[in-house]
């Protein structure tokens, strides 16, 4: 089965991609003798060794800095072509995040390398035990196109610094930057472990026909079916970063002046196109008048009466999208309050929009909307938000806005990838934090140490002397070694 393009959106309903956004008459890039080619460089690499030792890890990730240090105006620029993103936002979403990942794990690289120790229990002494992570061998990345750099580095940067090969296909649909990307990773980076696989459809369904390692695959939930049916082929396990529904929680006791800026700021960046922007709010009634009258005001000040006209403010990433957040928008049923000006399909501009109790049976409640645009429903009280989120999929991120003993409340009830409380996006941030969904959102995390174990074999090795062997383990077995045993492992 062909693969879905990674432009066919990141609803988490299992749909048909519609063919304007996805085609599988795209001319080729790669052939499949390339992929096929550059996949056995990448194996041969790996068993020769080469990779595993911390000298080369390093090199590779100080390689990578310097690449992103030295070619950040032209990933700005490139960002700018696909997305119509500000640059600011380019720096702090692409450039800015993928150093930190490379500074973290450069920095803690050789003590994740080190075994670990564990106790070793008195019946198995004398000896000792340790974890080793070791790699896994030859990784698969997939990148989306909404973070073209970002999600495509930061894999890299886990696979390379856990010792592996990796072979990175970024997004078609961010052509810019999949191009710019293209020409910068052979020239800072050692091609025969790293790979830069460019193209759409055709060569991702060649690239999942192939045996890998590991797979981190970064999109829909359709997609994803996709890849994991791909895998299972080959028994080959899979990070998933899917996305979905991430609610957003005001309740009493918020900071409604503070709540609508960090809402909206998380809603907006990159024009609302982020796998864990706040998808919707449920609004306590207590503070609902308030907080809409916060949000009206603080669109004026971000963006003024028309949004178009504003330099903080990105774009929708094709005509596809475009339409499909549209069509959300003009069926969701509910009263879409004055927006930041008016959309515009030739710009690929929507603006900023509120909107007033949404049909909870509208598409906008039901997909992922990966847009500039904020569905609002009034909810009585906090155990009615909680059975809201409860009763649909488990989301990548859960936002809460009030007093921190209610948040703890809501945790308690729910579950979701991650939680921010009191603001949005921000958790992310903290490399000593997972990032990864649940359920219907994705299947395991990275960033940090937990990238370096995701994409590592955690191996169980144990130590025994032989000084000491008594004989009572061995045949021929008696009732009275049987005996022993019992007492000493089972108890009088």
């Amino acid at each position: 089965k062909p693969l879905v393009s990674s432009s066919g959106g990141r609803s988490s309903a299992v749909r048909p991609v519609p063919a304007a956004l996805a085609t599988m008459d795209a001319p080729r890039v790669t052939s499949d003798e390339a992929i096929a080619a550059a996949h056995a460089t990448l194996v041969a690499t790996f068993r020769s060794g080469r990779t595993k030792p911390l000298a080369w890890r390093r090199e590779q990730l100080e390689a990578m800095k310097r690449m992103v240090i030295e070619n950040s105006d032209q990933i700005c620029a490139a960002i700018q072509q696909d997305l119509g993103r500000p640059k600011m936002e380019a720096v702090l979403g692409e450039v800015t995040a993928v150093l930190a990942e490379l500074d973290h794990t450069l920095k803690h690289l050789e003590s994740w390398m080190k075994p670990e120790a564990v106790p070793t229990p008195l019946v198995q002494q004398p000896g000792r035990s340790v974890i080793v992570r070791e790699p896994k061998g030859v990784v698969l990345q997939i990148a989306p196109w909404n973070f073209p750099v970002n999600l495509s580095l930061m894999g890299v940067v886990a696979a390379v610094g856990a010792g592996n090969c990796c072979v990175l296909k970024p997004s078609e649909v961010s052509h810019h930057t999949e191009r710019l990307l293209v020409a910068m990773m052979p020239k800072y980076l050692d091609a025969s472990a790293i790979a830069v696989i460019p193209g759409g459809v055709p060569e991702s369904t060649a690239l999942l026909k192939l045996r890998w390692d590991h797979i981190l695959y970064t999109g829909n939930g359709t997609v994803a079916r996709v890849v994991a049916k791909a895998a299972a082929e080959h028994l080959t396990p899979c990070t998933l970063e899917l996305g979905g529904k991430s609610p957003t929680l005001v309740l009493p006791g918020a900071n409604l002046a503070v709540a609508a800026r960090r809402i909206l700021s998380g809603k907006m960046f990159n024009c609302g196109q982020i796998c864990i922007a706040p998808d919707y709010a449920l609004v306590h009634k207590d503070v609902e008048k308030q907080l809409v009258k916060e949000l009206q005001q603080t669109l004026q000040s971000f963006f003024g009466e028309d949004a178009a006209a504003s330099k903080s403010f990105a774009r929708i990433i094709n005509e596809g999208h475009f339409n499909r957040v549209r069509g959300l928008v003009e069926s969701s049923g509910g009263t879409v309050l004055s927006p930041q000006g008016e959309m515009n399909q030739s710009s690929k501009f929507i603006p900023p929009t509120l909107i007033m109790q949404p049909d909870p049976n509208s598409r906008i409640m039901k997909e992922e909307i990966f847009g500039p645009v904020l569905p609002i429903t009034t909810m009585d009280s906090l155990d009615a938000m909680v059975q809201h989120v409860n009763a649909g999929e488990k989301p990548l991120a859960l936002y809460i806005f009030g007093t921190e003993a209610d948040a703890d409340k809501v945790i308690a009830q729910t579950s979701s990838g991650g939680v921010c409380v009191n603001d949005t996006i921000f958790h992310i941030t903290n490399l000593d934090l997972p990032f990864g969904g649940v359920g219907e959102s994705g299947v395991g995390r990275y960033h940090g140490k937990f990238g370096f174990d995701e994409f590592s074999h955690i191996r169980a090795v144990m130590y025994r002397k032989t000084w000491i062997d008594p004989a009572q383990r061995y045949p021929p077995y008696t009732d009275a070694n049987l005996r022993m045993f019992e007492r000493l492992l089972i108890g009088p």
